[in-house]
C-alpha cells in the first residue's frame, strides 16, 4: 500500500466521520475532504474543477429550481381541497388523499422536511376535525414520504441516476449509464407493498394518543402563508414544469443535453416571475451541491490513488466467498441501512457509493443493481431521530417518543429489506 494510498484512505476515513459526527454541516465537510484531497496530490486541480462543472451536477441543480417555481403555483392547495371533498370523514380516505398529496410533491421537491412541512398542518387540520389525534397519521405519513422520495421520472428523480452517471464516469465504469427508470421499477415492489401495509396496518398500530405533548413549534400550526401568484405566473409555473419533464424524458431523441433543458426551465422561471428575489437563493441547493462535488473528489481520489481497486477488491472477496446474489446484496443493504439510522441519508448514500461502485467495478458486474440499493437503504431512514431530519420534526408533529417512533418502524423496514434484496436479485443477478 502506497503512502499516497494510506493518504487518501485516511482523508476518506475523516469525511465518513465528518458525516456521521453531524457537528459540521454536510457542504463544510465535503469542502474540506475536496481541498485536503488536492492539497495532498490526490486529486488534481484540473480535476476539482471538472467536478463543480459536472453535467449532471447542474442539471440536478437546475430541477430543484424548476421544482420550486411549480410549487409556488396553486397545485397544491387544489388538490387538498379536492382531497377534502372526497374523504366525507374517515381517518384512512383523509390519509390515503393527502398521503397521495405528499408522495407527487416528493417527485417535485426532493426534500422530505419541505413536503411535511406543506402537507402536516393540512393533513392535521382534517384529522382534528373528525377527532382523531395526530398521533395517528403523522409517522405514517413520514414513511411514505422517505419511502417515495424523487421516486418517479419526474422533476427530482432525475437527480439520483445523473449523480451516479457522474460517479461511473469517476471511475471509468463503461456500458451501464442509470436511467430514471431504473429506479422506478427497482423501488416499485418496496413502496407498493409499504404502502399497502401503512392503508391497512400502520395506520392501526400508530398510537391513538400521543405518548408526549404535540410540540407547539411542529407543522401542526399552519404557516404565514405567502400571497397566490397572479394568473399569468400561475400559468407559467404549470406550462413551464410540465414542458421542462416533458423534453428532459425526450432529450436523446432531441439532441439535446439534459443540462441545457433543465437551466432553461430555471431561467424562465425566474424571467416569468414565477421566483422572485430571495425566493431564488432559497431554491438554490447550495449544500446538495457541495456534497455531491464532494462525493465525486472521493471518487477521483479513490481511483487515482489506487484506493478503489484495493477497497473493492476486497469487498468483492468478500462476495465471491459468499457466493449468492440475493447475500452479497443484503450486505450492501444492510451496510447502508444501519448506517443511515445514525447519519444522514444523503451523506450515507454519497459516502457509501464511490465504495460500492469500486466493488462492482473489480467484480465486473452492472452497477445498477448495488447503486440503487444503496439508494433503496438510504431512503428508509425512518428508525431514529438521527438519521434525517424529518424524523425530530414527525416526532413534534405526532407527539412521538423514540419508542413510538421505533416500533412503528420495524415492519416497514423488514419489507424493504426483503423485497429490495429480492426484487434487485431477481432483475440483477450477480452469479
Amino acid at each position: 500500500m502506497s503512502t499516497q494510498m494510506i493518504i487518501c484512505l485516511t482523508i476518506s476515513a475523516l469525511t465518513i466521520i465528518g458525516y456521521l459526527s453531524n457537528k459540521l454541516p454536510m457542504g463544510v465537510v465535503a469542502m474540506s475532504s475536496l481541498i485536503l484531497f488536492y492539497l495532498t496530490g490526490c486529486i488534481s486541480s484540473e480535476d476539482a474543477t471538472t467536478y463543480f462543472g459536472n453535467a449532471n451536477l447542474w442539471l440536478c441543480v437546475c430541477m430543484f429550481v424548476v421544482s420550486a417555481g411549480f410549487t409556488r403555483t396553486q397545485f397544491v392547495k387544489k388538490l387538498a381541497r379536492k382531497v377534502n371533498e372526497l374523504a366525507h370523514g374517515s381517518v384512512r380516505k383523509v390519509f390515503f388523499g393527502y398521503m397521495i398529496l405528499g408522495v407527487i410533491l416528493c417527485q417535485f421537491i426532493g426534500q422530505a422536511v419541505a413536503e411535511f412541512s406543506i402537507v402536516a398542518p393540512l393533513l392535521g387540520a382534517s384529522v382534528d376535525e373528525i377527532g382523531v389525534k395526530r398521533s395517528k397519521v403523522m409517522y405514517p405519513l413520514a414513511i411514505m414520504l422517505l419511502a417515495t422520495m424523487a421516486w418517479l421520472p419526474l422533476g427530482a428523480g432525475y437527480a439520483f441516476p445523473m449523480q451516479v452517471n457522474s460517479l461511473l464516469e469517476t471511475f471509468e465504469i463503461t456500458g451501464s449509464d442509470l436511467s430514471v427508470f431504473h429506479p422506478f421499477l427497482l423501488r416499485l415492489p418496496g413502496i407498493v407493498i409499504v404502502c399497502i401495509y401503512i392503508m391497512t396496518v400502520g395506520l392501526r398500530l400508530a398510537p391513538d394518543e400521543p405518548p408526549v405533548a404535540i410540540s407547539a413549534s411542529s407543522p401542526a400550526a399552519a404557516k404565514k402563508e405567502e400571497a397566490p401568484l397572479p394568473p399569468f405566473q400561475e400559468k407559467c409555473g404549470y406550462i413551464i414544469f410540465f414542458a421542462t419533464c416533458a423534453v428532459l424524458l425526450f432529450s436523446g431523441a432531441l439532441g439535446l443535453q439534459p443540462w441545457i433543458i433543465a437551466l432553461a426551465g430555471a431561467v424562465m422561471m425566474v424571467v416569468t416571475g414565477v421566483l422572485r428575489g430571495k425566493q431564488i437563493n432559497d431554491a438554490l441547493p447550495v449544500s446538495y451541491f457541495a456534497v455531491f462535488a464532494g462525493a465525486l473528489s472521493m471518487g477521483g481520489a479513490l481511483t487515482n490513488t489506487g484506493a478503489a481497486d484495493l477497497i473493492g477488491k476486497l469487498i468483492a472477496d468478500l462476495a465471491t466467498s459468499v457466493n449468492n446474489t440475493f447475500m452479497v446484496y443484503l450486505i450492501i443493504f444492510l451496510a447502508a441501512f444501519i448506517v443511515t439510522q445514525f447519519m444522514l441519508n444523503s451523506a450515507v448514500m454519497w459516502s457509501l457509493m464511490p465504495l460500492v461502485l469500486a466493488t462492482v467495478k473489480v467484480m465486473g458486474i452492472s452497477p445498477i443493481g448495488a447503486a440503487v440499493l444503496v439508494n433503496i437503504a438510504s431512503t428508509s431512514a425512518y428508525s431514529t431521530p438521527m438519521s434525517c431530519p424529518l424524523i425530530p420534526l414527525t416526532m413534534a408533529a405526532g407527539g412521538y417518543d423514540f419508542k413510538s417512533v421505533f416500533l412503528q418502524s420495524i415492519i416497514p423496514s423488514l419489507i424493504m429489506i426483503i423485497v429490495g434484496v429480492a426484487w434487485t436479485g431477481i432483475l440483477y443477478p450477480i452469479f
